[in-house]
């Protein structure tokens, strides 16, 4: 009797073998691929590989070549005849017919006739549908470059899938493909053939690939609740229960109440939710700002120092990051250069002052829900100015503390969500920020000195150019120093409004297009960077 480890690996051999890889140019190569997946000594190789080759094995081709094999089988049994022939071989045989039926039960294969192309795309077709038998066989064929073209990160995703649901022959797959995450599955792995009775199994695995530190087996755990009430099948893989099994944000409670009931609307609402959030990595930079201008050096530094302590974002202590300036020119300066901190963040910003009660609603439409990007590290801009509701500030500076946002609670699926991945970042005038500080970080914005602003009204035309278009955008020769008694807000208004109105390819704009736009401007009190003028205390 051949043990587990040998029946594994006949098993998968047989089905990609029987397949599509009986398209390869050598015959020896799989078999080596999946001698080497399930570990085999050179020894145990050699007298299997050496089984395959049996004559009597070959002649198997199809599942009829099997029946009849069987048939005859029985006729020889019947008459005594079957005494003193090889167990091993027979085993081999039942192992390579049992593949042949499997594959045609899923139509990975049609005919042992098929042209190459055929028997392809029905093995992709199959793993594309969730088969997990051809999910597991396409990305071994991938990942190795075998028949199919060699693509090791599709070949993976596959194989990952599989193992995600607790396919044996995957696990064993992705501890030799991915080493990165070898701990996961080899817990996986522990769980699933102590549970089935072949410890013995995995104390070979565990001599090969090392230890491991124990966990609960909590996503197994459930995959096998599923599997035993027939929610899910064992053997097909489902995308939308994986994302839900797998997930970072929700409890285990939350994920087996989902799982099991009956109320697919339920299911639909929890499906719609930011499942994967969490598997995003911050990846700091250090380089937010095109230019330090010398007024603006220590809050720069200390912005770089706030942004420095992501990675704590999720401890109850952490204090986020908020930016203080009566002026949104500033403030947008700001908002458009901290996301170059990160390596390709989501970022989603969100002004509190509009928020409406649907946008609070504890619902999957929550504004601090439907924002994130379950794929990659999320970056919220709240902008906290003017005047704002008591009922969408308090929201706001819930969402600010790490403890509320880590158990963000939905009533409708009725779920609790675990936020706290999300880095909040606040954009905030001098009125509201007083009401912040015992919850974050303030950093107050500089006021700019005359050459800064220069600086920043030459900014201001070449975004102006790009908004709308312009092949050349410029200020007539000492426009931009006259523009400097007034503040940045008023001189960016100001562009905004003369080249929407005077909007050509090529624009000059001249003192006498600009003033209409500074009539209601005081020039002695414009807003200079932090508010005020340059002189106002920042306090």
């Amino acid at each position: 009797m051949f043990d587990h480890l040998t029946e594994l690996m006949l098993k998968s051999y047989f089905l990609a073998q029987n397949t599509v890889g009986r398209f390869s140019s050598d015959p020896k190569e799989l078999f080596t691929v999946y001698r080497n997946i399930f570990l085999l000594t050179d020894e145990e190789a050699e007298r299997l590989y050496a089984l395959t080759q049996d004559e009597e094995v070959l002649a198997i081709c199809s599942e009829g070549d099997y029946h009849r094999h069987l048939r005859m089988e029985q006729y020889l049994a019947m008459n005594a005849y079957a005494v003193g022939r090889e167990s091993e071989r027979e085993e081999t045989i039942a192992l390579k017919g049992t593949a042949y039926t499997a594959a045609l039960s899923y139509q990975i294969m049609h005919d042992a006739k098929d042209a190459r192309h055929v028997a392809c795309e029905s093995m992709t077709s199959a793993a594309e549908s969730g088969v997990v038998l051809a999910m597991n066989a396409l990305g071994v064929l991938q990942t190795e470059g075998i028949v199919y073209g060699k693509d090791e990160a599709g070949g993976l995703e596959r194989i990952r899938n599989a193992a995600d649901w607790n396919s044996e022959e995957a696990l064993f797959a992705a501890l030799r493909y991915d080493p990165k995450h070898r701990e996961k599955y080899l817990e996986r792995l522990h769980a699933c053939l102590v549970r089935a009775g072949h410890a013995e199994t995995f104390d070979r695995v565990a001599a090969v690939y090392g230890t491991f530190t124990e966990g609960k087996h909590r996503e197994y755990l459930l995959l096998e609740k599923a599997f035993r009430h027939g929610i899910l099948k064992r053997d097909v893989y489902n995308k939308s229960y994986a994302r839900l099994v797998y997930s970072k944000i929700l409890g285990q409670r939350d994920k087996e109440t989902l799982l099991l009931t009956p109320n697919k609307e339920l299911f639909a609402e929890a499906s719609s939710l930011p499942l994967k959030l969490g598997h995003g990595v911050a990846e700091f930079r250090g380089k937010a700002f095109d230019l330090v201008r010398p007024s603006q050096r220590e809050e720069h530094e200390k912005i770089l120092c706030a942004l420095k302590n992501t990675d704590l974002r999720t401890l109850p202590s952490y204090r986020p990051l908020c930016l203080v300036s009566d002026s949104k020119y500033m403030l947008d300066y700001y908002a458009s250069s901290i996301p170059n901190c990160f390596a390709s963040p989501h970022v989603e910003r969100i002004e509190i002052g509009d928020l409406a009660d649907y946008d609070l609603e504890p619902t999957p439409n929550n504004v601090f829900v439907r924002g994130c990007d379950e794929d990659v590290f999320n970056v919220y801009l709240l902008s906290f100015r003017g005047n704002i509701g008591e009922k969408a500030f308090d929201a706001a500076k819930n969402f600010l503390q790490s403890g509320k946002r880590g158990k963000f609670r939905l009533n409708r699926p009725g779920v609790v969500l675990d936020l706290s991945l999300v880095l909040p970042i606040c954009l905030c005038d001098r009125e509201n920020a007083k009401k912040l500080k015992a919850y974050c970080d303030i950093v107050r914005i500089a006021g700019l000195t005359a050459a800064e602003k220069l600086f920043f009204t030459e900014e201001s035309v070449r975004v102006k150019a790009e908004t709308y278009g312009l092949k050349r955008l410029s200020l007539q020769e000492g426009l931009a120093e006259k523009l400097s008694v007034y503040g940045m807000d008023d001189i960016d208004g100001a562009l905004d409004a003369a080249v929407r109105e005077h909007r050509a390819d090529e624009l000059t704009l001249t003192e006498e297009m600009m003033s209409p736009y500074f009539k209601d401007s005081d020039a002695g009190h414009g807003t200079y960077g932090f508010g005020g003028s340059i002189h106002d205390d920042n306090e």
